[in-house]
Order: C-alpha cells, then sequence, then structure tokens
C-alpha cells in the first residue's frame, strides 16, 4: 500500500514539471510600416568662384577686374562654365637683337575674406556641373600676334604653355592636360580634355606643377631679328570650353 502512494505521488510530481516546460502561444505586439526618401536634382546655372591651385578647397578673389593693368572677364554660368583665366604678364625688358625667351609672372590672388595674397601658377578654372558625365574640352586661340596700339606687329614671336597639371578637390577621374603648347595665332589649341566619366566638377590647370616650376612655364618667345620698337605690345586670347570631347 505504501508503494502505491509512492508511485502515485511520483507521477503526480513528474506531470506537474511537464506542464511548466510547456510553450504558450500568445499573439505578438508590433508591426512593418513603410517610408520613402526624395531628391530632385536641378540645372546648375551658378557662377563658380575662382579656387586657389595651391588648394583646390579654398576660394579666392582676383585682382580688381577694373584695374587696367590686369583686367579679368568674369567667370561664364553654368553648369559647363569656364571659372577663371590669368591674364599674361611679360613686363618690361630692354629691347635686345638677339633671340630671347620672357617668362610671365606669376599670378596674384588672395584667399576669400581675408587680405592674405598668395603668388601662384598662372592657370585656367573649369567645372563641371552638369552630371551627365559626357566628358569635355578646353582649347585655346590666340587671337593675332602681339602688336602695338598703332598695329605694329612683334613679328615671329611664340608663346607657348607648358607643363599643364591638374588639380581638383572634386573626387572624381582626371582630365588629361596638353604639356607644351605652342600658340599659332588664329588656330585653336587643345588645352584639357576630359572623355566620358572624367573631369566632373571644379578643375584647375595650372601651367607649372608648382609655384617654382610656374616661373618658367609660360614663356614667350622673340627672334633677336625682329623690329621692336619702344612701346607696349598686346594680344589676346580666346579659351572655348565644348560640352563634349570631339
Amino acid at each position: 500500500m505504501k508503494l502505491t502512494k509512492l508511485a502515485l505521488a511520483g507521477a503526480v510530481s513528474f506531470s506537474t514539471v511537464l506542464a511548466a516546460g510547456a510553450p504558450t502561444f500568445a499573439a505578438e505586439d508590433g508591426g512593418t510600416l513603410n517610408s520613402k526618401a526624395f531628391i530632385k536634382f536641378e540645372k546648375n546655372t551658378e557662377i563658380v568662384n575662382p579656387v586657389s591651385p595651391l588648394d583646390p578647397n579654398v576660394e579666392v578673389e582676383t585682382k580688381d577686374p577694373n584695374d587696367p593693368k590686369d583686367p579679368h572677364e568674369p567667370g561664364t554660368q553654368g553648369p559647363l562654365s569656364i571659372d577663371y583665366v590669368s591674364n599674361f604678364q611679360f613686363e618690361k625688358h630692354k629691347a635686345s637683337g638677339n633671340n630671347e625667351i620672357y617668362h610671365a609672372s606669376l599670378d596674384s590672388v588672395t584667399k576669400k575674406d581675408t587680405t592674405e595674397t598668395m603668388k601662384v601658377q598662372n592657370y585656367v578654372q573649369v567645372t563641371d556641373n552638369r552630371g551627365t558625365n559626357a566628358g569635355w574640352k578646353l582649347s585655346v586661340t590666340q587671337n593675332d600676334q602681339f602688336k602695338t596700339a598703332e598695329g605694329r606687329d612683334l613679328t615671329g614671336a611664340a608663346l607657348t604653355l607648358k607643363n599643364g597639371t591638374l588639380h581638383s578637390a572634386s573626387g572624381s577621374e582626371a582630365p588629361k592636360a596638353a604639356q607644351d603648347i605652342t600658340l599659332t595665332p588664329g588656330q585653336a589649341s587643345d588645352v584639357v580634355t576630359a572623355q566620358e566619366e572624367q573631369g566632373m566638377g571644379t578643375w584647375v590647370n595650372t601651367f607649372g606643377k608648382s609655384v617654382e616650376d610656374a616661373e618658367k612655364s609660360v614663356e614667350l618667345s622673340v627672334p633677336g631679328k625682329t623690329k621692336k620698337e619702344q612701346a607696349e605690345y598686346t594680344t589676346s586670347l580666346t579659351w572655348e570650353l565644348k560640352d563634349a570631347p570631339m
């Protein structure tokens, strides 16, 4: 009789353990909900400020565009724009009967909103904000020979742009800069070419990798046999930016 009671008690105890370990299936709380994100782009026609060739993250101001000694046209409107071009100043020299090569002075810029002026390479700045990544080409044409105000030519003089070097903070693939460009009056010469998927954002093409290099990277050769008046000789350059490489 005692044995029977023990067996029953054991059975009851075992049954209780099974009941305690059994899972429950209550309904879960919470749920899911979808949302969306939006962005829209529009054509960017802003004029881009010049930046420093020494640090493309730094905006700069050029000399007073109303200064007759160093006039600058404002940059063109975007989205594909020429933002800035240096003027080439060969300064004053004594007339010579020998073949001579003269070098343009460095450009001078001021950090924006400061009075800190810097000597930098002569340069041209281009921006591609189209978003098409289609490529572009920059060329330059010397419009005529160096001449006096009276129209007398500096016969045989040749302007050469050397050591093209590209700088950018854009992170896009670099275009290709021409290295040694001797200009022929009236003929266009390629300066920088961006193939498809190259040259997006702002790019600075300096003539000279460094400031020291730039001191001899824009040169004017003048034959010794050329007549030289005691006067100033000038010419003009037209820079053209096309929206796809040709």
